[in-house]
């Protein structure tokens, strides 16, 4: 393949800024643009030198790192130049006109996997990692790209693998091999879809990992929704006014409460009106209320009134104004009581909504990729015990359509189109 470069920092002005090549030519490339004392560069150590573009020298240090260690699977090399827009692009521009190319988004990792460096899921990992807002999402993200799913599928695909081959023998060798094969075949099955079933049990705290939970702050007018809002983010986003209705459509904002991300909506107060502007604005509050994760029912002692939410998912009673008036509270039934004004309580109602999300420490699934081939592997399992005592081509049929899903998740099965998908969510330079 083609020796490639791109800069592989962010664009702007830093301390450091570093472009990279990697191919057959990255070794004499480096050389055109890269004065030294050192008779060569020595593999995995920093060498100081000069940069010499077409019109501007920086000083820096290159490292080279030999194909067998490179992240691509090629020879690389790395360059530390003072990070600024000019230089960066000066010494990406010296490097092309050296022999190497511009390199696509994704490039550098697409080839580490075409190396073997890391799986399909590995990769995805990657760009888990880059774009990752809380410490859950950067966890669940390291995890993938450590290849700790991609264990995990190996090794479903293996017992898959091992039935397969065992079906196939049966067909060569029915006399021999059908006594041994069949009366376990069943069971061979199940176990497989119970872990592909265990994956699929971390999905919702997969999503809360990498996306975070979704609080929809809803109530009466003038409950406090506002101010409980600003209170949680800890600064002023929402207007506060004595004014009911001064809220007429949902904010939102996002924090990280103990590793997790938290988008708290600030919503309109539900209210009978003939405002259409307000009409409008409680109708969203309620769509707010149906999509959220976890709802906060906001209630003013001095106001109560029942409102119709939704009941499938966690409804937290917050009374407001604690510090007026005294409440009796019960945590374990998510209720709670808090104050705007000494902020009072709004930690504990931070630290509930943070709790919805449970890791476990094992694998969670927050690709939807993944999600979806784990479902066509299911239902295929599914298909072949439900049919266990038709032909054994008819089994095999659906076996291997869950091995073929499952190998998509690693890349052992993808097509060129579901990896070229992948990678196209890379930035240049990774």
């Amino acid at each position: 393949m083609s020796t490639i470069a791109a800069i592989s920092t962010p664009i702007g002005v830093g301390g450091i800024g570093i472009v990279r090549v990697s191919g057959n030519g990255a070794l004499e490339i480096a050389d055109a643009v890269f004065s030294y004392k050192a008779k060569r560069l020595e593999p995995m150590r920093l060498t100081f030198g000069k940069f010499e573009g077409e019109d501007f020298c920086d000083l820096g240090y290159a490292v080279y790192i030999p194909k067998e260690r490179a992240y691509t699977g090629e020879d690389t090399v790395e360059f530390y130049l003072h990070g600024g827009v000019r230089i960066m692009q000066g010494a990406l521009d010296a490097l092309l006109r050296h022999g190497a190319r511009l390199a696509e988004g994704g490039e550098f990792t697409r080839r580490a996997f075409l190396a073997g460096r890391l799986s399909l899921a590995d990769a995805e990992g990657v760009i888990d990692m880059i774009n990752a807002e809380s410490a859950a999402a950067l966890n669940a993200a390291y995890r993938l790209m450590s290849g700790e799913l991609a264990k995990k599928t190996n090794a479903i695909l293996d017992e898959l693998e091992t039935l397969i081959a065992g079906l196939e023998a049966t067909l060569d060798y029915p006399e021999e091999t059908e006594d041994e094969v069949l009366p376990s075949l069943e069971d061979g099955m199940r176990r497989v879809l119970n872990e592909i079933g265990a994956l699929l049990g971390t999905e919702k705290q997969g999503r809360y990992a990498k996306y975070g939970i979704r609080a929809a702050i809803v109530g009466n007018v003038n409950a406090g929704k506002s101010s409980l809002f600003n209170a949680m983010l800890k600064r002023d986003r929402a207007i506060v006014t004595a004014i009911p209705g001064t809220t007429r459509d949902s904010i939102e904002a996002d924090i990280e409460w103990k590793g997790v991300k938290i988008t708290l909506v600030d919503t309109a107060g539900i209210r009978e009106s003939d405002d259409e502007v307000e009409a409008e604005g409680i109708r969203r509050t309620l769509e707010e209320a149906k999509g959220a994760d976890v709802i906060l029912n906001v209630i003013d002692r001095g106001n109560v009134r029942e409102l119709e939410l939704p009941v499938n998912k966690p409804i937290f009673n917050v009374y407001t104004k604690s510090d007026l008036f005294g409440y009796c509270v019960n945590k374990m039934a998510y209720t709670f009581a808090a104050s705007a004004f000494d902020k009072t309580g709004i930690d504990e109602i931070l630290d509930a909504i943070a709790s919805q999300f449970q890791s476990g420490g094992g694998e969670l699934i927050t690709n939807e990729r993944h999600i979806s081939a784990l479902y066509q592997a299911k239902e295929a399992l599914e298909s072949a015990i439900l049919n266990k005592d038709q032909t054994v081509d008819c089994i095999l049929i659906d076996l291997r359509r869950a091995y073929d899903a499952l190998g998509e998740i690693t890349g052992k099965t993808a097509t060129e189109d579901v990896i070229d998908a992948v990678f196209s969510k890379f930035c240049v330079g990774k």
